[in-house]
């Protein structure tokens, strides 16, 4: 006897594997993770060290234009120094010319004052500059400056001998504004009762020039 079964159970059709992306397996996975944080890492490592050295050589350079500034610094000062030094040996050597044009001016102006020139070129002694001269047929005023107040008596004894009357206005201790400190007294004479037919040494006159 032959059976037939009407209704037959549909039958599941297979499931076909489609092909998709490799997968990694997982001893790569585990190399993936770690060699992505050391390659990270080192990089880090090595732009630090590029840094540090970049860092190094800047505050190198620094240090090098610190010490250029600072030795421009100390020639700048010296030349300043020495720029003062010239302006006050210039001003001594505009006073030296201001006497001589003083003596010159009043000789060649006055004829009558020639005696009392004579006596003052005469009297004064190295290391006395004077900076102005009022002469009078009797007397007169100067005024000046010494570096050594030894100078200054020194002028005023000369003075004596063609004067019979000096008197000290002021004497004062005074320096200069310079970086090289120079330090010099000034100095004012008020003279009066000029000696006559005075002669100097050697018997010259010096009113009339004749022994």
């Amino acid at each position: 006897m032959i059976k037939i079964n009407l209704n037959p159970e549909r039958r599941k059709a297979k499931a076909v594997k489609r092909a998709g992306p490799p997968t990694l397996k997982i001893k790569n996975k585990a190399l993936l993770y770690i060699g992505i944080p050391v390659i990270l890492i080192s990089a880090e490592i090595v732009y630090s060290v590029y840094l540090n050295t970049k860092i190094n050589k800047l505050l190198e350079k620094k240090q090098q234009l610190v010490q250029e500034r600072a030795k421009f610094k100390d020639v700048e000062k010296r030349i300043n120094a020495l720029k003062k030094a010239v302006a006050e040996a210039e001003r001594l050597k505009e006073t030296t010319k201001l006497k001589i044009a003083v003596f010159n001016k009043l000789a060649s102006e006055k004829t009558d004052f020639i005696p009392m020139i004579k006596a003052i070129a005469l009297s004064l002694p190295d290391g006395v500059w004077l900076k102005r001269v009022d002469i009078l047929r009797t007397g007169g005023n100067l005024s000046g400056f010494a570096f050594n107040p030894k100078f200054i008596s020194n002028f005023y004894d000369n003075l004596s001998d063609y004067y019979k009357t000096i008197k000290f206005n002021t004497v004062t201790k005074k320096e200069a504004k310079s970086a090289v400190r120079l330090k010099y007294y000034s100095f004012k004479f008020n003279m009066s009762g000029w000696k006559q037919n005075k002669q100097q040494k050697g018997g010259e006159d010096i009113e009339s020039g004749k022994p």
